[in-house]
C-alpha cells in the first residue's frame, strides 16, 4: 500500500465527480515541484466507487467509531482463535455484538452521506465496513478515509456476522449425508446477495458516468444545431439586406442617369 499523505486524504474527500480533476491537478503540482515519482503514484490513484466514497465520508465524520470498529475486529479474531481451541465463547459473542453495532452506526453515516439514494447502497457499505474491520490494509485505508473500491468479507472466520461455522470431522463411508443446516443456507444466501449487490454497486458508477457523458454530448449536439440554425437565419437576413441595398443602388443609379440626361 502506498504511503498515505494528507494530500491523498484531501483528494479522497472530494466529491466523486471532482476526483479526476483534483488528482490530475495534484499530480501536476508534484511534477512541477520536481517530484516525478510522487506525481506518477498520484496519477495511478483510482476514483472511489460511490460505496467507497460513502464509507470514507463516514470514517471522517466518526473517527472514534472507526477506531472502535478496528479494535472490535481484532478482538473478534482473537476470540475466534480461542473458539477453535474450545473456549472464548463469551468473548466471541461480545466482540461480534460490538462490531455489529459499530458497523450499523457507520453504515448509517455512509447512507446519509450519499443522500436520497443512499439506502440502495447500505448493504454494500456494511459489507465494506465488515471486511475492513478484520483486514489490516483495508482497516488502515478506512481509518485514513482513502478507500477506493467496495470490499466484501472473506470466506471463513470474518464472514457473515464475523463467524462462519467450519465444516469438519469425518465419518464412515456408509454414513448418510447430513441434512443441510438452515442457518448455513441462510448465511450463504446472504453472502450471495451481498456479492450481487457489490457487483451492482461497482457497475453503477460506470453506468452513471456513461449516462452523464451521453447527456453532455446530447446537450452539445443540441447547442450546435441551435447555433447552426441561428447562423442560417443570420445569413438569410444579411442576404435579404444585401438584395434590398442592391435595389436601392439600382434605383439611385437610374435616378442619376435620368437626371444627367435631362440636364
Amino acid at each position: 500500500m502506498p504511503e498515505i499523505t494528507q494530500a491523498m486524504r484531501d483528494l479522497y474527500s472530494l466529491p466523486p465527480d471532482e476526483f479526476i480533476a483534483g488528482r490530475d491537478r495534484l499530480a501536476g503540482e508534484l511534477k512541477d515541484a520536481g517530484k516525478a515519482e510522487d506525481a506518477a503514484a498520484v496519477k495511478k490513484l483510482r476514483k472511489p466507487s460511490i460505496v467507497a466514497w460513502a464509507v470514507n465520508a463516514a470514517a471522517r465524520d466518526r473517527p472514534e467509531d472507526v477506531e472502535g470498529l478496528r479494535e472490535a475486529g481484532q478482538a473478534l479474531r482473537r476470540a475466534q482463535r480461542q473458539a477453535l481451541s474450545g473456549g472464548g465463547g463469551e468473548d466471541l459473542r461480545r466482540a461480534t455484538d460490538e462490531r455489529r453495532v459499530l458497523i450499523g452506526s457507520l453504515a448509517d453515516a455512509g447512507v446519509a452521506a450519499i443522500g436520497a439514494r443512499g439506502a440502495a447502497h447500505r448493504d454494500a457499505i456494511a459489507a465494506t465496513l465488515d471486511a475492513a474491520s478484520v483486514d489490516d490494509e483495508l482497516g488502515q485505508r478506512l481509518q485514513a478515509g482513502v478507500l477506493d473500491r467496495d470490499a466484501k468479507p472473506t470466506a471463513g472466520f470474518g464472514a457473515i456476522e464475523g463467524f462462519e461455522v467450519l465444516q469438519g470431522g469425518g465419518g464412515d463411508d456408509d454414513e448418510e449425508p447430513a441434512e443441510e443446516d438452515p442457518a448455513q443456507v441462510r448465511r450463504e444466501r446472504v453472502r450471495d446477495a451481498r456479492a450481487a449487490e457489490q457487483r451492482a454497486s461497482t457497475a453503477e458508477p460506470t453506468a452513471e458516468e456513461a449516462h452523464q457523458r451521453a447527456e453532455d454530448l446530447k446537450a452539445k449536439a443540441t447547442a450546435a444545431v441551435n447555433a447552426a440554425r441561428e447562423a442560417e437565419s443570420e445569413a438569410k437576413r444579411l442576404a435579404d439586406e444585401a438584395k434590398t441595398e442592391r435595389k436601392r443602388a439600382d434605383r439611385a443609379a437610374k435616378s442619376a442617369e435620368a437626371a444627367s440626361g435631362g440636364s
